[in-house]
C-alpha cells in the first residue's frame, strides 16, 4: 500500500530571500520527516509505503495552477495542506476530487464549500485553530479600560466583523471603518484621512489582512504614535523593521517557541538560526502537521488490524481524532475533530511587542500579554500570564552514568502570586540524586498588583545522557517547569532572545541554546468502568545541547595509546632471531593496555563508547600479532616474513578504517541529540 504526502508552501509578501529560506527548511524538514518515518516503518515493519513530497510555489493564480499540475499527477492516496488564502481552495480541491485525497485547509469559506457533494466534503478536514469567541472577549475587555476614548474598528466584512458591529456599533465612541474594497493607490491618504484626528488614548482594533493593515502600521510608526493597536490576523515577523507602537496581536501559538520545532532547526541548520530567523520559520510549520497527522493515522489503521487501508478506514481513522478518546499531537500543534470534520480544538493568544526586546539583532520580538482570554468547555476564561527568566550562574556535576546533572542559577518570576515560586513544578529533579534548595533574594511590587521575585535555586535534574561516543559526545541537558494550576495561569515561555547561554560549564562547550514548550498525550482511565479518555499537557523547556571538552581525555588515552601502538608496529620490524624480544614486548604492551583500560573513566553505558571501541581495536590488533608470530616462530623464518609483511601493512590499514569509522560515528552523534525526547 502506497501514501503520499504533499507539503506545499506559497511564497508570501516578505520577499525573496526569506521566502527562499522558509522554503529550504520546509523542504529539508520534509526530508528529515521522511526518513525517520520511513525508519519506523522498517523497525516495526509495517506493511505501507509513505513519501512526503514538498513544493514550493509563487503567490496567486500561477503558483495554484502549478499546484494543481503537481496533484494531477498523483495515482496514490495523497494528504496535503490547503491554501492559506480561501478563495483558492475550491479550485484545488475541484481538481483533485475525483482522487483518493484527504485536504486539510486552514480556512474554507461556507459558500465555497456547500457546493460540493458529500462524498468531496467528507475528505476535507478544516484545521483552523483561530478561536474567535476568545478573540472578540480580549477585545471587548480593553475596550472596557478604554472606556472614555475613541474605538477604531478597520475590517474587512469578515471574521469578526459581524459580531463586533452588532456588539459596539451603537457605542457612542466605536466608529468602523470597511476596507472590503481597499484601493491601494490611494492607501496612504486613506489611512491619513481617517487618523488625522487620532488622540494618543484612542484605540486601534484591525481585523485586517497585511495589504491592508500594513499601512496603518506605516502610518503609527511613522508618525511615532504610541497608540495602542489591536490585530486580529496575519503576521507581523519579518514584514516590519520594528514595532515602536503598542501593538497586540491575536493570533495562534506560533508566537510560543517549540522544543520539537526548534529540535528540527538545530539539525538542519546547527546554531546558526537566529531569534528573529526561528520566528519566521516556526510561523510556516503549520504545514509539517499533516504528513505527521497522515502516517499517525495509517498507523491506528494498521494497529486496528487492517491488512488492507481502504479510504474509508482513512476516514473514519481521522474521526476518531475527537479530543474524546484520542486526540492528534503533532510537533505544536494538535488537531480534534467533530462531526463535521472541524478542528475543536482552539487556540488563541495574545502578544505584546515589548521595546525592551527588540535590537538590531533580535527584531520585533513578542511576548505573552499579561491577560489572555480561551474558550474552555464551551466557555470563556481568563488567565493570568505568569513571566520567568533563568540567570544560569554554573553548570556541574554531568554525570552519564547516574544521568543526573546541578544546575545554580537565579529565577526571576513575575506573578500576581506573593510567592511565585510555590506556583512551579520542576518536572525534572533529579529522582535519584535529590537535591533542591531556594532562597529567595529580592522582590518589587510592579504595575498591575506584578510581583517580581528573584530567587536563588541550587537542583540536580535528570538529563537522557548519551554515551555512546565518550569522550567525543554531545548531550542535551534542559529545565522542564509547569504551573501546579494552569486552570487561572499561563506560563510564558523564556523568550529565546531571553536565553542564557553566557556561562562556563567545566569540561564543555554550548553549542546551542533552545527554549520552547514540549506538549504530551496523555490517556486517563477514569470512573469505576474506567473510561479511556485523553488529556494533552505542556511543559516549559530551557536548555542547551553540549559538547564535551576532551582534551583531558585525549592526553590520559591518546599518548600512552600512541605509543603503545608504535611498540606493536616496531615489533613487526624485528627479525625471526628475536620472535621472542618481538612476543615479550607485545605481551607487555597487551597486558599495559589493559591496566590503561581500567585506569580511565567510563560512564559504563550499556552500549559500547569510542573508547571501549579504541580498546577493543587494540587487544585485536596486538593479540593478533602475538598469536601471528607465535605460530610463524615455530614454523620457518619464511612464513614469519611473509607474517611480518602482511602485519606490515594490515596494522595501518586497520588504524586508518578504525580513525575513519570513528570520525563518522562521532559526526552522527550529533544527530542523536533530539531536543523534545522525554526522560
Amino acid at each position: 500500500m502506497n501514501f503520499n504526502s504533499l507539503v506545499w508552501y506559497s511564497s508570501l509578501a516578505i520577499g525573496d530571500e526569506k521566502n527562499n529560506y522558509v522554503a529550504d527548511f520546509l523542504n529539508r524538514s520534509c526530508e528529515l520527516l521522511n526518513e525517520e518515518i520511513n525508519e519506523e516503518i522498517k523497525e516495526k515493519k509495517l506493511s505501507i509505503n509513505f513519501n512526503i513530497d514538498f513544493l514550493h510555489i509563487p503567490k496567486g493564480e500561477e503558483g495554484v495552477g502549478l499546484l494543481n499540475n503537481k496533484l494531477t499527477n498523483y495515482t496514490n492516496p495523497i494528504f496535503t495542506n490547503g491554501h492559506s488564502i480561501p478563495k483558492y481552495n475550491p479550485s484545488i480541491v475541484e481538481n483533485i476530487k475525483d482522487k483518493s485525497f484527504f485536504y486539510f485547509p486552514q480556512n474554507v469559506t461556507s459558500a465555497s464549500y456547500d457546493k460540493f457533494d458529500e462524498n468531496v466534503k467528507k475528505r476535507i478536514f478544516k484545521v483552523g485553530r483561530a478561536d474567535q469567541s476568545a478573540k472578540l472577549a480580549f477585545i471587548d475587555n480593553e475596550i472596557k479600560k478604554h472606556s472614555s476614548a475613541k474605538v477604531y474598528f478597520f475590517h474587512q466584512e469578515l471574521r469578526l466583523s459581524e459580531k463586533m458591529l452588532a456588539n459596539h456599533n451603537d457605542d457612542k465612541n466605536f466608529t468602523s471603518f470597511s476596507f472590503k474594497d481597499f484601493d491601494e493607490t490611494t492607501a496612504d491618504e486613506t489611512v491619513k484621512s481617517i487618523l488625522k484626528d487620532l488622540k494618543p488614548e484612542d484605540l486601534l482594533v484591525l481585523d485586517l489582512n497585511l495589504s491592508r493593515f500594513k499601512y496603518i502600521f506605516n502610518y503609527l510608526i511613522n508618525n511615532n504614535l504610541q497608540n495602542k493597536a489591536i490585530n486580529t490576523f496575519g503576521s507581523v515577523e519579518n514584514r516590519f523593521e520594528k514595532i515602536s507602537f503598542n501593538l497586540i496581536q491575536l493570533v495562534g501559538n506560533h508566537g510560543i517557541p517549540s522544543v520539537s520545532i526548534e529540535d528540527l532547526m538545530s539539525k538542519i541548520y546547527g546554531e546558526n538560526v537566529t531569534p528573529t530567523d526561528k520566528a519566521l520559520l516556526l510561523d510556516s510549520t503549520f504545514r509539517l502537521e499533516i504528513p505527521i497527522l497522515a502516517f499517525q493515522t495509517l498507523k491506528k489503521c494498521i494497529s486496528s488490524g487492517l491488512t488492507k487501508i481502504e479510504d474509508q478506514n482513512i476516514l473514519e481513522t481521522l474521526s476518531s481524532f475527537n479530543n474524546d478518546s484520542d486526540v492528534f499531537v503533532g510537533k505544536r500543534i494538535q488537531y480534534g475533530f467533530n462531526q463535521l470534520n472541524e478542528n475543536i480544538l482552539k487556540e488563541n493568544f495574545a502578544y505584546t511587542f515589548p521595546n525592551s526586546l527588540q535590537n538590531e539583532k533580535f527584531k520585533i520580538p513578542k511576548i505573552l500579554h499579561p491577560t489572555q482570554f480561551s474558550t474552555v468547555n464551551g466557555r470563556i476564561q481568563q488567565f493570568n500570564t505568569v513571566y520567568n527568566y533563568i540567570d544560569v550562574l554554573r553548570i556541574t556535576n554531568i554525570d552519564i552514568k547516574e544521568k543526573t546533572w546541578t544546575a545554580e542559577f537565579y529565577l526571576d518570576l513575575v506573578s500576581q502570586s506573593d510567592d511565585p515560586l510555590d506556583q512551579v513544578i520542576f518536572n525534572n529533579l533529579s529522582s535519584t540524586n535529590d537535591k533542591f534548595s531556594s532562597k529567595e533574594i529580592w522582590r518589587r511590587k510592579d504595575e498591575d498588583d506584578y510581583n517580581t521575585v528573584r530567587y536563588y535555586i541550587v537542583a540536580n535534574f535528570d538529563f537522557l545522557a548519551i554515551a555512546d561516543n565518550y569522550p567525543f559526545d554531545w548531550q542535551s541537558v534542559y529545565i522542564s517547569m509547569t504551573l501546579k494550576d494552569n486552570s487561572k495561569h499561563i506560563l510564558q515561555p523564556i523568550p529565546l532572545e531571553l536565553v542564557d547561554d553566557e556561562f562556563d560549564i567545566n569540561e564543555w562547550h554550548i553549542e546551542n541554546a533552545f527554549s520552547g514548550i514540549k506538549y504530551k498525550k496523555n490517556f486517563l482511565y477514569k470512573d469505576t468502568d474506567l473510561k479511556k479518555t485523553v488529556t494533552v499537557s505542556s511543559e516549559n523547556r530551557l536548555g542547551w545541547t553540549l559538547r564535551r571538552k576532551n582534551t583531558a581525555t585525549l592526553f590520559k588515552i591518546g599518548i600512552p595509546m600512541f605509543f603503545l601502538t608504535f611498540l606493536v608496529y616496531y615489533s613487526v620490524f624485528l627479525g625471526f632471531d628475536k620472535s621472542g624480544e618481538s612476543i615479550g614486548i607485545l605481551t607487555t604492551t597487551f597486558l599495559s593496555a589493559i591496566a590503561l583500560y581500567f585506569s580511565v573513566e567510563k560512564p559504563e553505558p550499556k552500549k559500547l563508547t569510542i573508547i571501549d571501541i579504541i580498546f577493543i581495536w587494540f587487544y585485536i590488533v596486538n593479540g593478533f600479532t602475538i598469536t601471528a608470530f607465535s605460530l610463524s616462530s615455530l614454523i620457518t623464518e619464511k612464513i614469519h616474513y611473509y607474517t611480518s609483511g602482511f602485519l606490515k601493512f594490515v596494522i595501518p590499514l586497520s588504524l586508518i578504517s578504525i580513525a575513519i569509522y570513528l570520525y563518522k560515528r562521532v559526526q552522527n552523534n550529533r544527530k542523536d541529540i533530539i531536543l523534545d525526547r522525554d526522560l
